[in-house]
């Protein structure tokens, strides 16, 4: 019965660019769906400062799965791969109290926050070629997908495989020619899917399982 209830809930979704007051919506169906890893164990706010930055982010490609409510049940988050990191270089400056607390108090956050301290104080930084004279960004032939997910009571809808299709095309019509993304070595369902779907396992970085399709 539960099934049937989700396909005939699927039909009535819309598949929409993500606005502003979608954001709380997004963050909820992110901590639904990645318990335990970084961005969630940073917290509601620090989630709500992710989402908000890429939608208003002028290479953000930002898709929600929205009910007759406009209820998001669904993301598709990603777009230019610089984004995530130039969030991250701000919320240093933005949020370092929060950032504090979390370093002390969560083991995930201290080694990621120190791995990311090392990138940038032992790398050199590279030139950036993906910004105009006017320093706006612009599509280098390769973007990413950064989250994918929808609620509990929608998995196996269908909403998902839209969702990731409509991401597809929305990189293709930016001009993006290809796309990358990255998947828990333990998450063997995402990686399922992806490959249904038409990525390729591409790498490893740490415990993360890389992924990449041709567009």
């Amino acid at each position: 019965m539960q099934k049937n209830n989700n396909k005939l809930t699927a039909d009535a979704v819309k598949f929409i660019k993500a606005r502003q007051s979608h954001v709380p919506g997004m963050v909820q169906c992110h901590i639904n769906a990645f318990p335990g890893r970084f961005m969630t164990e940073m917290g509601y706010h620090w989630l709500c400062a992710l989402y908000l930055f890429f939608v208003k982010h002028h290479g953000g490609i930002c898709l929600v799965a929205v009910d007759t409510g406009d209820k998001v049940v669904g993301l598709a988050v990603g777009g230019d791969p610089n984004i995530r990191n130039e969030f991250l270089s701000s919320a240093m400056f933005r949020y370092p109290h929060l950032i504090f607390w979390k370093f002390l108090c969560k083991r995930l956050v201290r080694r990621v926050l120190l791995k990311e301290l090392g990138r940038k104080f032992h790398r050199r930084p590279a030139v950036d070629n993906s910004r105009d004279s006017k320093g706006q960004s612009v599509v280098t032939g390769s973007g990413n997908l950064l989250s994918l997910c929808v609620l509990p009571d929608f998995k196996g809808s269908g909403v998902g495989g839209k969702l990731i299709e409509s991401f597809k095309l929305a990189c293709a019509a930016e001009g993006y020619k290809h796309l990358t993304l990255s998947v828990a070595g333990e998450n063997t369902r995402a990686m399922a899917f992806y490959k249904k779907h038409g990525w390729s396992r591409s790498g490893k970085s740490g415990a993360s399982i890389k992924f990449s399709l041709d567009l």
